[in-house]
């Protein structure tokens, strides 16, 4: 979680005085691509609460478009080859156009207010009971005596897993926003690359969550016969590293294939901390 602190706190940091960011930040408002909407009419029926309790990663991938699409952009309006030959150099130039993404609107301020997070926590309970009524109980047979503290362990996993979900997911989402149109010039394809490869980096480390943490941990813990107690307590801890874990090593992967492809200095590396 470090690289993922670190990015998120450079990423907070508003250029509010460079030219292109005033430019990119009071254009008309941002129009979601035909096969974003799509796909949200698609997949709302099954993933509304899902939604809104992992809100962040939702408003991730519109921003990973977003940005992208706005680098892009700029390749194909041609003012793209001058902005990055200017001091801040190419992944300063993608900085400035991802923060003013992320404030564009007040979109990052919203999804941080209060009134968001206590919407968030509410459905994320209501999923959890939900969970509850159709899986097997979290609290083994004979053990009532833990339950109260097996509940809160439970509360407090899923709690850090909103946060960490919240940053990796909007870091996640700014780098691949820089880093798609390195490859993808044009607007059209640098905007389905980065929904693309987005959603699929989600995907992929719900799936291993899902995976190691529901199927393989608990098969491992009663191997090594572990008792009731002691798996009700340590399957949601590792369920949450797993979760976070698989999301830093790529953050890490993703970070140094961006540093590569923007010929990075390490001065400018350097800055970010």
């Amino acid at each position: 979680m470090i690289l993922t602190w670190t990015l998120w706190r450079w990423m907070k940091r508003s250029l509010t005085g460079h030219p292109l960011y005033q430019r990119i930040i009071t254009q008309p408002p941002y129009i979601m691509p035909w096969y974003m909407g799509c796909a949200l009419i698609l997949f709302s029926p099954f993933l509304l609460l899902p939604a809104i309790v992992f809100l962040s990663a939702v408003y991730g991938l519109r921003w990973a478009v977003q940005i992208a699409s706005s680098i892009a952009n700029e390749r194909e309006s041609g003012m793209y080859d001058l902005l990055v030959i200017s001091p801040p150099g190419m992944l300063g130039i993608g900085r400035i156009v991802m923060s003013a993404c992320l404030h564009r609107n007040e979109s990052l301020e919203q999804i941080e207010a209060f009134g968001t997070w206590v919407m968030r926590g509410f459905f994320t309970i209501v999923v959890m009971l939900i969970a509850a009524s159709l899986t097997p109980s979290i609290i083994p047979p004979n053990t009532a005596v833990f339950g109260g503290a097996i509940v809160v362990v439970y509360l407090l996993t899923m709690a850090l897993a909103m946060y960490i979900d919240h940053l990796q997911s909007i870091v996640l989402a700014t780098e691949i926003g820089i880093l798609v149109p390195t490859f993808a010039n044009r607007r059209l394809d640098a905007s389905a690359a980065a929904f693309i490869l987005y959603l699929v980096i989600q995907v992929v480390t719900f799936v291993l969550t899902l995976l190691i943490g529901f199927t393989i941990a608990p098969k491992v813990l009663e191997i090594l016969q572990i008792s009731d107690v002691g798996s009700a307590f340590t399957l949601p801890i590792v369920r949450l590293l797993v979760f976070a874990g698989s999301r830093e090593i790529i953050i890490h992967y993703l970070w140094r294939v961006l540093v590569r492809e923007t010929d990075a200095t390490p001065s400018e590396v350097e800055f970010i901390r």
